[in-house]
Formats: C-alpha cells, structure tokens, sequence
C-alpha cells in the first residue's frame, strides 16, 4: 500500500474516531430522531459504495440507535449496532466484510426490532 493510501487510510479513522466520541459531548442526534428502519439504506449504501457521505450518515443513526438500546438495556441490540458500527468504519477503509456486514445487519434489523 502506498504511503498516501496509509495516509488517508490514517485521516479517515482518526475523523470518525472524534466524531464518535465527541456526540455524547455535543449532542448531535436527539436519541428519539434515529429509527431503525431508516438505518439499513443507509448501511447498505455504505457497504456498497464506501463514501463518506453515506457511511457518516449510517455511522450517526447506528450511534444514536446503540444509545437508545443501551439505555433501554437492550443490550444484545446494543452490542449488534456497535459491531455494525465498526463494520460501517471498515468500509470507509476499504476494508469491509462483504456478506458478514449483511448478516450482521440483518441480525441487528431483527433484534432490535420495536426500538
């Protein structure tokens, strides 16, 4: 791999990585505006393509839904969205898991459910 393919590989993580972390300080997604049918175009737009738009786009309602099914204690949803989270950043990396993504997002449509 090339040193500007790290490079931006680098950029890319460290952007979502303070993205992620800096929603619960600034509030970005009232909990109650993300629903669950509205994430998996968003997903499945971000395994397809891998742009940033929409793989943000997906990254944010997953993140405002694991918080809703946290506080809900649902944890088994909460710990499907995280893993589609991470699976959403792999993408932006290039570096996706293809039917394993679809399975797990499938998994997390399923369980999370009335969310």
């Amino acid at each position: 791999m090339s040193f500007l393919g790290q490079e931006s590989q680098r950029c890319c993580l460290l952007l979502q990585l303070v993205l992620c972390g800096s929603l619960p300080l600034l509030g970005m997604i009232p909990l109650r505006a993300a629903q669950l049918p509205g994430l998996r175009p968003l997903a499945l737009a971000c395994f397809e393509s891998g742009q940033l738009n929409a793989c943000q786009a997906a990254l944010l309602r997953a993140e405002a839904l694991q918080r809703r099914a946290g506080s809900q204690s649902n944890y088994a949803c909460q710990t499907l969205l995280l893993g589609l989270q991470a699976d959403v950043i792999m993408s932006q990396l290039q570096a996706g898991r293809g039917d394993d993504a679809l399975i797990l997002l499938e998994e997390a449509s399923n369980s999370c459910r009335g969310l």
